[in-house]
């Protein structure tokens, strides 16, 4: 474990293995995307960036929230390493499946029984600026959402079990389903119920969302039964991990949901636009690195039950380039052109040109730090992977109260900008102490090769900004045209930069 990859032979070619498995989820994410953009317009549409969309916004995140921290983060990251050691048994397999499926039932409604005899007094915790009547608002949206978190903490163990099998489509689908309800509920509900339309498709949408697992879990053969196997070993090791993996996920829904309430003080508006603006900041987080960390830590997660130290490491290098080379283009497009995507996405009906302002600031915060927000969790996923959940867990657990200081401190001469750096800059916290720590662990650097391809993409990053800055100096206020151009600008640049590269690489097979 003391080699360096860069002194090592790395296997067939594991850039391609990510490429491949990774393509269903990149082009399931190209079809969802715009769907969400669509749903997020429509809600725009109806009812701007107003008091009610912020109510909606606290609302729907406290139970995604809950969700999130105890089951569907935790259970994907300590779920995958343990069950990939039985795989191939079926018997095995589908016997933990089921424990864990009874046990989450079990488990999530009986919080959900409490948050509902609760939910005056977590609505007054979860928005203490808000006025009476949106705090009333509030409470009412969170009672009819109260069931997401059952319904997701099922999906997140249907996921789990599915991504060990490497089948990744059925998962990423259901995020197309969902929007898709969502979207109905508000055009043909909004008239007669009006905000409270969204929670009716946001609950709606969860259920469906299981419904369409169940063809692909039959299809691999895993099997429900009502049992509760709580002595197998796989249920041990499981708890073993648990804590840690509860913490170590839990770090960047808290720091959202951390900066959301200290942005309930802000004016009208700035919450909902700080929710407007990650929409479109998570589009190539997405697209290019959830498809990277998904694959790399289902692989990894085999290769360490076998200890392939080298292929391990070769994953590793293979996934830093891969978010590199396009979140380094992806970071230097939102910083540059942030204005003119939320102006085509959502300035119309009650969405006004201060809703765009406002948003735009919020861009450019998250914008800052994409790169290192996704190579921040893909360590995490790695540590994962490597069955090492207290590692990230106190990293993480560092970053909580960093990120409060900073949001608390930015937001004062910043607003909304100060509460999307801050998340930034916790990001870049976060992978630096990750990094540090993972080289400690396993030894490990990148290659000579990934380093050479990630100082590319930093050079390539630098002229695209300054050529895409010329071009909108040329082009003021022509939004179209900028765009265009930008997006050609950069396929050009980074063809340029990488041709060779992905042309011998892809070419080499698995």
């Amino acid at each position: 474990m003391e080699q360096k990859p860069s002194e090592i032979k790395t296997p067939a070619n594991p850039l391609a293995d990510i490429i491949r498995k990774g393509s269903i989820i990149t082009v399931i994410t190209l079809i969802s995307r715009p769907i969400g953009y669509v749903r997020e317009a429509i809600q725009a549409y109806l009812f701007g960036a107003t008091l009610l969309v912020d109510a909606f916004i606290v609302a729907f995140n406290f139970p995604e929230l809950i969700q999130t921290l105890f089951f569907s983060g935790a259970t994907s990251a300590f779920l995958v390493p343990v069950c990939t050691k039985y795989i191939k048994n079926d018997t095995a397999y589908s016997e933990i499946y089921s424990t864990f499926i009874n046990l989450s039932i079990i488990i999530t409604l009986f919080i959900s029984t409490i948050f509902l005899i609760f939910s005056s007094t977590i609505t007054g915790l979860i928005a203490p600026g808000f006025s009476p009547e949106a705090k009333r608002v509030t409470q009412y949206l969170f009672i009819i959402m109260i069931p997401v978190i059952s319904f997701h903490t099922l999906l997140s163990i249907m996921k789990a079990f599915l991504n060990a099998k490497e089948h990744f489509a059925a998962p990423e689908f259901s995020g197309i389903l969902w929007n898709c309800v969502f979207i109905l509920s508000a055009l043909t509900l909004s008239s007669k119920i009006g905000i409270y339309s969204l929670a009716v498709g946001a609950a709606l949408g969860s259920i469906l969302q299981i419904i369409i697992q169940f063809p692909y879990i039959r299809k691999y053969n895993i099997r429900y039964r009502p049992v509760l196997s709580l002595n197998h070993p796989a249920i041990h090791e499981a708890k073993r991990l648990f804590a840690g993996a509860l913490i170590a996920t839990s770090i960047v829904p808290i720091n959202s949901f951390v900066g959301r309430i200290i942005g309930s003080y802000l004016p009208a508006g700035e919450v909902a636009s700080l929710s407007y603006a990650f929409r479109i900041f998570i589009l190539p987080f997405s697209l290019f690195a959830v498809p990277v960390y998904t694959v790399m830590f289902s692989k990894i997660s085999k290769l360490y039950h076998d200890k392939q130290w080298h292929d391990i490491f070769a994953h590793m290098d293979s996934s830093i380039i891969l978010l590199c080379v396009t979140l380094i283009p992806s970071t230097v497009l939102l910083c540059t052109t942030g204005n003119e995507c939320i102006q085509i996405l959502y300035e119309r009906g009650a969405f006004t040109f201060r809703d765009t302002d406002l948003t735009s600031r919020a861009l450019l915060g998250y914008s800052t730090g994409l790169i290192f927000y996704a190579l921040s969790i893909s360590f995490v996923r790695i540590f994962n992977a490597l069955h090492d959940m207290k590692t990230p867990a106190l990293v993480g657990l560092s970053s909580i109260a960093l990120n409060a200081i900073l949001a608390y401190g930015l937001m004062v001469p910043f607003k909304n900008l100060g509460i999307s750096l801050a998340t930034s800059i916790v990001s870049l916290y976060n992978f630096v102490f990750l990094f540090m720590l993972l080289k400690k662990k396993t030894g490990y650097i990148p290659g000579h090769g990934a380093l050479k391809e990630i100082g590319k993409s930093l050079i390539a990053g630098f002229i695209l900004f300054f050529m895409i800055m010329g071009v909108k100096t040329v082009f003021t206020g022509k939004i179209y045209i900028t765009l265009t151009l930008s997006l050609a600008l950069t396929a050009v640049i980074y063809g340029f930069f990488f041709k060779d590269y992905y042309k011998g690489r892809l070419k080499r097979g698995t």
